[in-house]
């Protein structure tokens, strides 16, 4: 099967290692720090939940162009070229969000805040794999831990700024300014752009079915359903907790922390319980006890519960999309970066757009009634666990 060209010393794939956890890590602070802010930019713009849902609409659309623009250029420019260029972007574009006024304005600064972080998610994935592929051993859960532990930190920040009443410019840009400089130092060191540039060759199968064989298609299912689900809680987690269970603003953002905790802890395991238990396994596991534990706790409905079945859930899926994309990388008959920017593009469109669709179920029928369609999603997940088995 083919297999991403690496020439690279043993230091050299350390160095990028390191690199392209440091993006993980900065991609998970930039959104968290949005996330974390939402219920406060909602109160502050006037927003209901169907208008919330309109700006996640932008989000979305936004997503899916910068998707297949982020697809384009990894192919084209190799994932190095692309996240040294798109890095420093997406942090400034936290800044941009400073100057919705309005619904109208929320809806544009989100379009290009999601334009770009999907060209960086895109890019920052096919590199993971490609350093996987060069250590020779699981390594991808690992580097997803980090975008968890950015998660952490900017929603933690979140609700310090949150709890001492910080106004919302002084809080983005000053996050903004330090991601951006972090961005342009950390990207130096990751692996070539030759490594996952895709090269013309007839050996590589060409036109739809040929990008797309059975395997992948099941793989990027796969992708979006787990994406989907972890998209709706980062995006209403925080909403949930304060409007349906009454929690306080502070204990919102704590909650969300307590998401993307539980996300960074499975991801942590989640390598070494692939080496012991192959990938087949975890992923079942990991999906049932995230539908079953989110789903428990929108039955009962209060504070407590709904923090212990975010914990479940995120901790259920943490490594359910590591393993997706991993997978993705060894499919034969399609060149590795093609295959992995297929299925992140499916992954992230999944990522986009469960936010949307949980807004205008939530409007229609409540928040907790859409919180079910991502326990939906993880269980249909469940069902497709064997195309991960190694081939």
């Amino acid at each position: 099967m083919p297999m991403l060209t690496v020439d690279a010393t043993a230091a050299d794939v350390r160095s990028a290692l390191w690199s392209v956890r440091l993006t993980f890590l900065l991609t998970g602070a930039l959104f968290a720090t949005w996330v974390a802010r939402t219920p406060t930019i909602k109160d502050e713009l006037g927003l209901d939940e169907a208008g919330l849902a309109i700006a996640f609409a932008g989000l979305n659309i936004g997503a899916v162009f910068g998707l297949q623009l982020g697809k384009f250029v990894t192919l084209r420019f190799g994932s190095r070229a692309t996240l040294r260029a798109a890095m420093p972007l997406f942090a400034l574009t936290l800044s941009g969000l400073l100057l919705a006024g309005n619904l109208v304005g929320l809806t544009a600064s989100v379009f290009v805040f999601a334009v770009v972080n999907s060209v960086v998610d895109v890019a920052m994935n096919a590199h993971g794999v490609a350093v996987e592929q060069a250590s020779g051993r699981p390594l991808l859960s690992g580097i997803h831990a980090c975008h968890s532990l950015g998660m952490i930190g900017g929603s933690l920040v979140g609700a310090a700024v949150e709890r001492g009443h910080v106004a919302l410019p002084a809080h983005f840009a000053g996050v903004s300014v330090l991601a951006t400089a972090a961005a342009v130092v950390g990207t130096r060191r990751l692996l070539p752009s030759a490594t996952d540039r895709t090269v013309r060759s007839p050996k590589v199968a060409r036109g739809i079915a040929g990008h797309w064989p059975a395997r992948l298609v099941v793989l990027g299912m796969l992708a979006f359903c787990v994406a989907l689900a972890e998209g709706a809680a980062n995006d209403w987690t925080a909403v949930y907790l304060r409007d349906e269970t009454h929690a306080s603003t502070t204990i919102a953002a704590l909650g969300f922390a307590l998401f993307a905790g539980s996300m960074f802890a499975g991801r942590l395991v989640g390598d070494r319980l692939v080496t012991r238990f192959g990938p087949v396994r975890p992923f079942l596991v990991g999906t049932l006890a995230a539908g079953l534990g989110l789903g428990a706790g929108l039955l009962i409905g209060d504070t407590i519960a709904a923090l212990i079945g975010l914990a479940a859930f995120g901790f259920g899926i943490s490594f359910t999309l590591p393993l997706a994309f991993a997978a993705s990388g060894t499919v034969s008959t399609v060149a590795p970066a093609r295959a992995i920017a297929n299925v992140s593009f499916v992954g992230y469109l999944g990522f986009f757009t469960g936010p949307v669709l949980i807004g205008f179920v939530a409007q229609s029928y409540g928040l907790t009634v859409g919180l079910a369609v991502p326990v939906l999603f993880v269980v249909l997940a469940a069902a497709g666990a064997g195309a991960l088995r190694p081939r």
